[in-house]
């Protein structure tokens, strides 16, 4: 265990780094994140002043030069994957199914362990710690598509209709969510089939989405090119979501879970994981008003797509990036 000093020590580092990261780009969202991370920070005056110019309209600071991204890998006969927790599964054998025309396809997940969390970025996404997911469940290959959310609608089960539109709603994920509109879904979509649909907990979310790796990202350490939809992560700049096969899917089988549109999760929002639960239950407490959102969105930076990204947001509200899948019990 760390000595007080050396805890204070580590939490400064923190703080430090991410300040070096942001100080120069001129985007409000990472002065607001800082504040939110560090409210008594060293730099909380200077982020409340340059928040305040940004917001106002003030011109800002130069952006710094994009983070570097590497280019994919070319596979080697020598080159093996990072040791999984558990052994994943091959995309290409992973056993789907739906319960009708309109349900989601949902994809096996085994049971194992790993650890969830990061060190890597935000003090809430601490402490690392061992989560046990004592059995198999079932999640959504992808995200909930607009087509799905509208036989909801015309079943008079989910009372918005948000104003998308798109060539393919079949697969096109639907967004500008809030919290309180997936919770009619998955009430419409338990009575309709007979079976228990719910929002994923963020520990089943972050097991899922790392299919297997203890890594930054499911694929390795870095950024690379042409995996996820995010902002600046590929050579054409991201101006929304997209549908699935247009990148990768994990080792699981399951399409962006990084990236594209971040995703609610049942639990409510906890600035860390001390006290968090280690058996992939979701961690809730009355008349919560913040919800957790996952893997970052279409408009998110890579430092927000990692498999440990977290962030809040308040459950009756709706944004343009978020969306959902769901978990079949």
């Amino acid at each position: 265990m760390l000595a007080a000093n050396e805890t204070v020590a580590a939490a400064e580092s923190l703080e430090v780094r991410f300040w070096n990261d942001i100080k120069d780009r001129g985007s409000a969202r990472d002065f607001e994140i800082y504040l939110e991370a560090f409210p008594n920070g060293r730099f909380a005056s200077e982020a409340r002043e340059r928040l305040r110019k940004l917001q106002s309209g003030a011109p800002a600071a130069p952006p710094s030069k994009p983070a570097e991204i590497a280019p994919a890998p070319v596979p080697t006969p020598t080159q093996t994957a990072p040791s999984p927790l558990p052994a994943p599964a091959p995309a290409k054998s992973a056993s789907a199914d739906r319960d009708c025309s309109h349900c989601p396809e949902m994809v096996r997940i085994p049971a194992g362990s790993f650890e969830m969390g990061s060190r890597e970025m935000f003090p809430f996404e601490a402490p690392v710690h061992r989560v046990v997911i004592p059995s198999a469940f079932y999640i959504a290959k992808r995200e909930i598509s607009l087509a799905e959310w509208d036989a909801c609608v015309a079943d008079k089960g989910c009372a918005y209709a948000p104003a998308q539109t798109a060539p393919d709603r079949a697969t096109m994920p639907v967004t500008n969510l809030s919290w309180d509109d997936t919770q009619q879904y998955v009430h419409w979509l338990s009575k309709k089939t007979g079976r228990t649909y719910r929002l994923p907990s963020e520990a089943e979310w972050e097991y899922a989405a790392r299919g297997g790796a203890t890594t930054t990202y499911p694929w390795g350490a870095k950024m690379e090119r042409n995996r996820v939809n995010c902002s600046g992560c590929n050579a054409r700049p991201s101006d929304g979501p997209v549908t699935p096969g247009a990148y990768p899917p994990n080792a699981f089988g399951l399409y962006n879970m990084l990236g594209n549109a971040a995703e609610w999760v049942e639990d409510c929002w906890h600035d860390s994981y001390r006290s968090a639960p280690s058996d992939g239950s979701a961690w809730v407490t009355p008349r919560c008003q913040e919800r957790v959102l996952r893997g970052g969105a279409f408009n998110s930076d890579p430092r927000f797509v990692r498999s440990a990204s977290r962030y809040k947001y308040d459950f009756d509200v709706r944004y343009e990036a978020n969306g959902f899948r769901v978990v079949r019990e």
